[in-house]
Formats: C-alpha cells, structure tokens, sequence
C-alpha cells in the first residue's frame, strides 16, 4: 500500500513540474499585458504592448517599437523596467 502511495505522490509531483504550475512569476501576466507608471501614477493599467509602447513613445520620445523589448521583458518577468526619467525626476516605466 505504501508503494502505492508513493508511486501516486511521484506521478502528481511528476504533473505539476511538467505543466509548469508554480514556477510562472505571479505578477507575469500570460497575455503580454502591463502598466505604464509616471512616478507613483499609473498611466495605462494591464495595457497591450502595443498601448503601452506607443504611451511609452509619447512620455519618453522616440517610436513605439524602441520600448518593445522593454515591455515585454516587464511583462515576462513582471519586473519594473525603467524606460526615462522626466523633469521633475519622475521616473517613467513599465510593470
């Protein structure tokens, strides 16, 4: 019986680590969504990339396409990644 058991226990251990449960950073968001902040504001909430990039372009300059990688390493790892600094010393980025 206690064979049997282990042999379950190993087979749902064996489940969870193959689908990957667990191991995903909470705040990584599977769809590709994430913040743009201005300081302690937040500017666009769970934004697409392609929202957030060109909100990105319009605070910090340059095109949307220069913030891509950026949002999607924030959106991956759901880390906050600083894109600029604005007068005032706000901090642009994303979440």
């Amino acid at each position: 019986m206690d064979a049997w058991k282990r042999t379950l226990l190993g087979a749902a251990a064996c489940a969870v680590l193959w689908s990957g449960a667990g191991l995903a950073p909470a705040a990584a968001a599977a769809d590709d969504r994430v913040d743009l902040v201005l300081g302690t504001k937040v500017v666009l909430d769970e934004a697409t990339i392609a929202q957030a990039t060109e909100g990105a372009a319009r605070l910090c300059g340059g095109t949307s396409a220069g913030y891509v990688k950026q949002a999607r390493n924030a959106a991956r790892t759901g880390s906050i990644v600083v894109l600029c600094t604005r007068l005032g010393g706000k901090q642009v980025y994303f979440r």
